[in-house]
């Protein structure tokens, strides 16, 4: 190491103490602690050289064990939690980095731990510090060891089913019954062979637990259970259970702004472990188990509760034409930003040509696009209901109507589709949008309309606007045939297509958020250098000139 440990003591007189051990993880340097007042001492802060510093490793500032949950920004094992020094390849000598750690050290912590400036840190950070708990209470065979919330905290303490997932032990706040359940359980396939009814006393609170108030036993926890909850729930919830009475687990779960906090209620049923070909039951603990809660509702995944959209996306409802290169991952796309319904229309099978530029893989060949894509998108976004219908456009529309549904994306590029697609709206008006990709994806175009506006002029208007409307005027060769059979295809990569993807989902999104409110068509365009690569010759339309010099331009337009 490129530093003199008398010079770094030199700098920090108040801090280093002449004494270093060195064990299989590193070199521990002894600091010296001030004199504290009672309440905010610690028995030692070492630091911790690891392994490997300084080339590929960072310093560390290492408390006792007593400091862990007692001490704000304390990390499990007693790291401490600052800035952090700059690590190697920051342009600093090995001697710089280790007084810049100590300065932070001595600024952003001790001083402010030794004016009790700290105090207030637990709240911004309960999570982090009730993940640290779980984890040391966790013991082998509890029956639970995590909750997932389904929904948004209620308004007022409720009691609800949930349902316990065995072999994985987590428990679902929500009743067996429900949507959000089933697709749950198809989700986890195989890791789902046993559930088991819980009863779940979910209760909002104001502000998140810390270490202080963490409910430290079950006497504390059940008067904290019976202030929240009121009159038949509270009784039910708390009822002793009696002798050669069924057992039931019961759960309580904490929502806050500040983080999720669960509690498994002692006297539950036991577990039951196998081992090998040896089955024994497990009695239940006799104290709370504090669990992990983690929230999969869609305001949280979708934009940690910072899109007020996703309320409105939720209620949705989506018709989709077209699950293949450019379809699944726009599918994708709408059930990650919340959708909650989409119904997807494509009678398409999976073929290996597709495995390059498709949501789908190998494990998907010869199934049907649409079932493929519902089955892979429903299994990853539960608060998405896909519904897959094998057929055609036309097939669908003699036996459906658009009624229920609110926007309609086509992204077939085939003009019978827009035809029918565009009849059906005057009679059921939706919104719509119309996408595609040209040859290469050099361009790429999507159409929105508001309910009421076309594609074609009027109800007996045949004239399809698709080619006026590209940048490019192809010749008939870039579209190749493929052998053995009459399909055509164009050829792009997955990685082209992604521009499309994008430009397709975001005003796909705006569409479903009611953004929209005149027709308008965006394109994707690529650059002159791009055409040259790709099909030597090729110049741009007059509108589209403006991307000659880019790597890709978007350009909006009116619908005219």
């Amino acid at each position: 190491m490129d530093f003199d440990v008398a010079v770094l003591g030199a700098g920090f007189p108040a801090l280093i103490v002449e004494s270093r051990r060195t064990d299989s993880t590193g070199t521990h340097f002894e600091l010296r602690l001030p004199a504290f007042r009672p309440g905010r001492e610690f028995a030692s802060a070492k630091l911790w050289l690891p392994k490997g510093f300084p080339e590929t490793q960072k310093a560390r500032i290492r408390l006792s064990v007593d400091a862990i949950l007692r001490i704000p920004h304390v990390e499990s094992g007693g790291l401490l939690c600052t800035s952090g020094e700059p690590g190697p390849g920051a342009g600093f000598s090995t001697l710089e980095r280790l007084q810049i750690l100590l300065s932070q050290y001595h600024y952003e912590f001790l001083v402010p731990w030794l004016e009790d400036e700290l105090d207030g840190d637990f709240l911004k950070e309960a999570q982090n510090y009730w993940t640290m708990e779980v984890a040391r209470c966790r013991r082998q065979g509890d029956p639970v060891v995590s909750v997932l919330t389904v929904d948004a905290a209620p308004g007022r303490a409720r009691v609800i089913e949930g349902v316990l997932f065995l072999p994985s032990r987590v428990v679902v706040a929500a009743d067996k019954d429900s949507p959000i359940v089933r697709r749950l359980m198809h989700s986890l396939g195989k890791r789902v062979e046993q559930h088991v009814r819980v009863r779940i006393a979910d209760i909002p609170i104001s502000d998140g637990f810390v270490p202080s108030t963490w409910p430290r036993d079950a006497e504390v926890l059940q008067r904290l259970i019976s202030v929240r909850l009121q009159g038949p729930d509270r009784d039910e919830f708390l009822r002793p259970i009696r002798r050669r009475q069924p057992r039931v687990h019961r759960v309580v779960v904490f929502r806050s702004p500040q983080g999720n906090f669960g509690y498994l209620l002692p006297n539950g049923p036991p577990t039951v472990v196998r081992d090998g070909k040896h089955v024994r039951a497990r009695p239940a603990r006799l104290q709370p188990v504090p669990l992990l809660v983690d929230r999969i509702d869609p305001d949280w995944t979708v934009g940690r509760d910072q899109h007020a959209e996703v309320a409105a996306r939720q209620k949705s409802r989506v018709l989709v034409f077209g699950a293949g290169a450019l379809g699944s991952p726009v599918i994708d796309h709408l059930a990650k930003a919340g959708v909650g319904h989409i119904t997807i229309v494509d009678e398409d099978e999976f073929a290996p040509a597709n495995i390059g530029r498709h949501l789908l893989g190998v494990d998907a060949l010869h199934y049907r696009k649409s079932e493929a894509v519902a089955d892979r998108v429903g299994r990853g976004h539960p608060s998405c209901s896909v519904i897959p219908v094998r057929t055609t456009a036309e097939s669908w529309f003699q036996r459906n109507s658009l009624d229920e549904f609110d926007v309609v994306v086509d992204l077939t590029g085939e003009p019978d589709v827009r035809w029918v697609v565009d009849q059906a709206r005057r009679a059921s008006p939706c919104r719509l949008l119309i996408g595609w990709m040209e040859p290469y994806v050099a361009a790429a175009h999507v159409c929105t309309f508001p309910a009421g506006e076309y594609w074609y002029s009027n109800a007996n208007n045949t004239y399809d606007r698709r080619l006026d409307l590209e940048a490019i005027e192809w010749p008939k060769e870039v579209i190749r045939q493929e052998p053995g059979c009459s399909s055509r295809f164009q050829a792009y990569t997955a990685a082209q297509a992604a521009y499309a993807v994008a430009l397709v989902a975001e005003q796909a999104i705006n569409l479903i958020d009611g953004k929209v409110f005149e027709s308008a068509v965006h394109s994707w365009v690529r650059g002159q250098q791009f055409l040259d690569k790709n099909w030597p010759g090729l110049s741009l339309r007059d509108w589209a000139e403006n991307a000659k010099p880019h790597d890709g331009l978007i350009i909006k337009r009116n619908f005219i």
